[in-house]
């Protein structure tokens, strides 16, 4: 199978979030991935990624900032309570394994067996919150929001909006990759941790 790997955020990097400058290597974090010759071009990655990081912020500070409790009745409302987020680069890092990963192996478990978790290990990260959400399918990163969003579910089908709108997280890493001969194309993955 050959991947690509989307190199993400490098003139945004420049101009926005330096927190998530990749450098210029074109196989992403991971580094073990083989490049096809197929790429998406940095601008239309940097504003992709860009979207789902600005509109999650807006999402944690507007008036949707909540979910539904276990009843499916009430809901719990974090209105005015949630600030923005940090874009850093470790997440990115660990964001762009992880959509790596997926690719062939659509999971939170790791190709190797392990929890996704164990990339915070693998890159030296130290969090006492951690948190991963990933999907597929969706080259927009306006859709792969409003994928993870999840208005239209119920208590068990928030878990991606409940990670989106916890307390515990402060920081986050967003990163794509993308394989043309693979079943839904797109893979995104959220790192999210304190």
């Amino acid at each position: 199978m050959k991947i690509v790997i989307v190199p993400f955020l490098m003139s945004l990097s420049l101009f926005l979030f330096s927190a998530c400058s990749s450098g210029t290597n074109s196989t992403g974090s991971g580094g073990n991935s083989e490049n096809s010759g197929t790429s998406v071009t940095t601008e239309k990655v940097d504003s992709e990624v860009k979207a789902v990081f600005d509109l999650m912020n807006a999402f944690r500070t507007g008036n949707e900032a909540f979910y539904w409790n276990q009843d499916n009745t009430t809901k719990t409302s974090l209105v005015g309570q949630l600030g923005n987020l940090t874009l850093d680069s470790d997440l990115c890092k660990a964001a762009q394994i992880r959509a790596n990963e997926i690719v062939s192996n659509f999971s939170h478990t790791r190709p190797n067996g392990t929890s996704c978790y164990t990339v915070f290990t693998e890159l030296s990260i130290s969090a006492s919150a951690k948190g991963e959400n990933i999907a597929a399918g969706n080259q927009s990163g306006e859709k792969t929001f409003l994928q993870w969003k999840e208005d239209d579910k119920d208590y068990s089908g928030q878990g991606h909006r409940r990670n989106m709108l916890s307390k515990n997280f402060t920081k986050v890493g967003i990163a794509y990759a993308y394989d043309a001969n693979s079943t839904y194309k797109y893979y995104w993955a959220m790192v999210l941790s304190n």
